[in-house]
């Protein structure tokens, strides 16, 4: 492929074969079986890895036999406390760190010779850096071993027995799970991928710095990080309190602000942000009533979303399906990790693919999108962090802040919005299209605009860091609380008239609330609806409803109860006296009685003076 980092992390296992004249022979002449085995050890909030291998060794031909081998690792790798062993008993292996590698030799003590006869190889060592212990989950990355096609390779992961941690992504899936152990067999995948826990949470504060440069007030408006289908926000501290907030129509959470003439403010941003690996239950409905409205744009050929003669260019009969759209990208364009730290320009579709060795995360989601959209198929761009200890693995590349970019499609069949990242897939070789991680927090969707809103971290005056981002391992607590405000409820109605009431409802709440049901009740009062459901209520965000309400008994009084509930919750309770009409009706009759009268009186007495 002529990527050099898609290869850095891998294995290279060298075999020697000799005749007995020192003649080398090729792997052919041998069957090689491995078995690599990763036992986890926690120790001190950190994961240990003892590491075993197991290579057998057989003999196609009665004329040769294996004399050494030499086992290599790139100097990343963290490995250490090397022990080998053969059928005879204990080897020395022979260690030489030179610059980019260790290597490891070994020389068989006395190998078995003839055809078919069996030569075993173990090897243990301790590797330190393979499992990474991230907030709430466990991570790893394995390289694997490139073998020749009749070989056989088994490589098998023991979890410790007293853990509860649960594998919950695995690239690519293990062939299966037994008790504590996850076992891939003959992996034709370069790496392997697994994470052990459903959920991820990130302390996360952001800063967003405004200016106001008019001689006039202005506002401004800056975007929150949104609840999504694998994500949800929960608000620890908003500094300052916006005036007005909404969900556009991606599903962006806007805050405004107003801004003084050449006033400067710096909006900070606090909370927890989960992750999680299924889709949210509560609100998918929510987002796939959004798809209608959206699928109004979702296929338009935006500024950078558009490729000029793409006949000419692009095969597009033989990208027949999102799986072929996804490795063209791959295939196509070259992550270039020198662009990284520099500022440079925005290319867009059309020129990653006259520059494809030009790419960072923008290009290749860019091209995605728009030859997913160029084949009817709705797709759009995710702006946001990608938690990583390893850049060189899996890059952030936005110049502005350390931000990340990626793409996702709209899954007709399963009518789910599904994450994809060819950019960090081109540069760790992990499969990023079949399932996705715990590590993209996403703080813009930009599916109508490839430009608005700005995500977190390009709020800038001056060079800042302006994101701080860091896996914990408490899980965070909702704290649900309903503001409401009701105007104009009469403390009294009649049993003949209809009155009309206003309601404000804020959430006050730390997180965003899905699908919930406003209910109003009352034995004695009918109510006009009896009911609003309110798909989506963003914290901070102020919902107006109206209703109508009359008395349900007849020439009776009496102080009824009126009770408003929010999703099943009473949030409010009032008293509303009813008295029957013609008790207005009879104490208007009298009013009226006794003015007539008193102005009789006032005649006659004028009269008669």
């Amino acid at each position: 492929m002529g990527k050099i980092l898609k290869t850095w992390r891998w294995f290279f296992l060298i075999l020697f074969f000799f005749f007995f004249s020192q003649k080398i022979i090729w792997a052919r002449d041998y069957k090689v079986d491995y078995q690599v085995e990763y036992f986890l050890e926690e120790k001190e909030g950190r994961i240990e890895s003892p590491v075993s291998f197991w290579i057998k060794i057989t003999n196609l031909l009665s004329s040769v036999y294996v004399e050494r081998f030499i086992l290599t690792f790139p100097s990343s790798f963290l490995v250490k406390d090397f022990k080998a062993k053969d059928d005879w008993g204990e080897i020395t292996p022979q260690i030489e760190k030179l610059n980019d590698t260790i290597k490891v030799t070994v020389k068989f003590s006395n190998p078995n010779i003839g055809k078919d006869s069996v030569n075993n190889f173990y090897l243990n060592f301790y590797q330190d850096n393979l499992f990474k212990v991230n907030g709430n989950i466990w991570e790893v990355i394995l390289p694997t071993i490139e073998k020749e096609k009749e070989d056989s390779y088994k490589v098998i992961v023991h979890l410790p027995k007293e853990s509860k941690k649960k594998i919950s992504l695995a690239k690519p899936k293990p062939t299966y799970i037994l008790n504590n152990q996850i076992i891939w067999e003959n992996p034709k995948e370069k790496t392997l991928y697994a994470v052990f826990g459903d959920e991820q949470y990130y302390k996360t504060t952001l800063y967003y710095h405004l200016k106001n440069e008019k001689p006039y007030p202005v506002y401004t408006e800056i975007a929150f990080p949104p609840d999504t289908l694998y994500q949800k926000v929960f608000i620890e501290k908003v500094d300052q309190k916006p005036f007005f907030v909404y969900q556009d129509d991606d599903g962006n959470f806007l805050a405004r602000y107003l801004l003084k003439p050449f006033e400067k403010k710096v909006i900070v941003f606090d909370g927890v942000i989960s992750v999680y690996t299924k889709p949210r239950v509560e609100i998918r409905d929510f987002i796939n009533k959004k798809i209608k409205d959206q699928s109004k744009y979702l296929l338009s050929s935006k500024s950078f979303w558009e490729i000029s003669e793409i006949e000419k260019k692009i095969n597009l009969s033989s990208l027949k399906t999102i799986k072929d759209i996804y490795d063209f990208v791959v295939d196509k364009l070259n992550y270039n990790q020198g662009l990284v730290l520099k500022k440079t320009e925005r290319k867009g579709a059309n020129l990653a693919l006259s520059y494809p060795n030009q790419a960072v995360c923008t290009e290749f989601t860019d091209l995605f999108v728009a030859l997913a959209r160029e084949k009817g198929i709705f797709s759009r761009e995710v702006e946001g962090y990608g938690f990583t200890q390893d850049e060189k693995l899996r890059p952030l590349t936005l110049t502005s802040d350390i931000l990340h970019a990626w793409p996702e499609y709209y899954d007709e069949e399963k009518k789910i919005w599904v994450p994809v990242d060819p950019t960090w897939q081109d540069t760790s070789g992990i499969d990023y299209f079949s399932s996705f991680d715990l590590n993209h927090i996403t703080f813009v969707i930009h599916g109508k605009d490839p430009s608005y809103p700005v995500s977190a971290g390009m709020y800038k005056l001056e060079d800042s860091s302006d994101i701080v981002v860091k896996p914990v391992s408490y899980k965070p607590k909702e704290e649900i609380k309903i503001g409401i405000k009701i105007k104009n409820l009469p403390k009294k109605i009649d049993d003949k008239n209809f009155y009309l009431v206003n309601l404000v409802l804020e959430n006050q709440s730390n997180v965003s609330l899905f699908g919930k049901k406003i209910t109003f009740e009352s034995l004695d009062i009918n109510i006009s609806p009896k009911e609003f459901l309110i798909e989506s209520f963003l914290p901070f965000e102020k919902k107006e409803l109206k209703i109508k309400v009359n008395s349900h008994i007849k020439n009776k009084k009496k102080a009824a109860t009126f009770n408003v509930l929010f999703d099943g919750k009473k949030v409010f309770e009032d008293q509303i006296l009813i008295i029957p009409y013609y008790y207005n009706l009879g104490l208007k009759i009298t009013i009226g009685v006794l003015f007539l009268a008193i102005l009789m009186v006032l005649f006659l007495k004028r009269r008669y003076d």
